[in-house]
């Protein structure tokens, strides 16, 4: 399978100019956002109603061509989330508008709760390394603490109520 993903046909793709944005948290951050890039910018706890709301606009008006389980990851299927992001995971694809488009989705499903859509979106965010960006935060944001992070507080926190 680790093949078929790293051989994945690399496609040009035309990003549409008219592509909603929306406003950056941070005024002197300078300019806005576009909603399919929403994933790779900003951390979980920024979403306010004003992404979410541009997040769902993108994702009823786009239709990606060629990308399994779209209809069923529009109709709120987890599995089909990740299944498309896990598709599209390849290196040389990590800077199309389609994988923009999955992990749009992917991202509308992490919003959501989904544990799942969670890890395989700070699992894709992770990639972009090779890209030569800095995703360290955003990639933590969505991981959540580590096991060994909760282990350890568990044990802090015995220690304490112990002493």
């Amino acid at each position: 399978m680790a093949n078929a993903i790293l051989s994945f046909p690399r496609r040009q793709t035309q990003i549409p100019t008219d592509t909603a944005t929306v406003e950056p948290l941070d005024p002197s951050a300078g300019s806005a956002v576009a909603s399919h890039e929403l994933w790779r910018r900003l951390p979980a706890h920024a979403f306010d109603e004003a992404e979410r709301a541009a997040l769902h606009e993108l994702l009823v008006t786009a239709r990606p061509f060629g990308v399994a389980h779209w209809p069923e990851a529009l109709a709120s299927d987890d599995a089909a989330a990740v299944a498309m992001a896990l598709k599209l995971c390849g290196v040389d694809v990590l800077d199309t508008y389609r994988h923009d488009l999955v992990m749009s989705m992917l991202l509308s499903h992490a919003l959501k709760g989904s544990p799942a859509a969670k890890a395989t979106l700070a699992f894709t965010l992770d990639r972009r390394r090779y890209l030569g960006e800095d995703v360290e935060a955003l990639t933590r944001s969505w991981r959540g603490p580590s096991r060994a992070e909760i282990r350890r507080a568990a044990v802090q926190a015995l220690v304490e109520a112990l002493s």
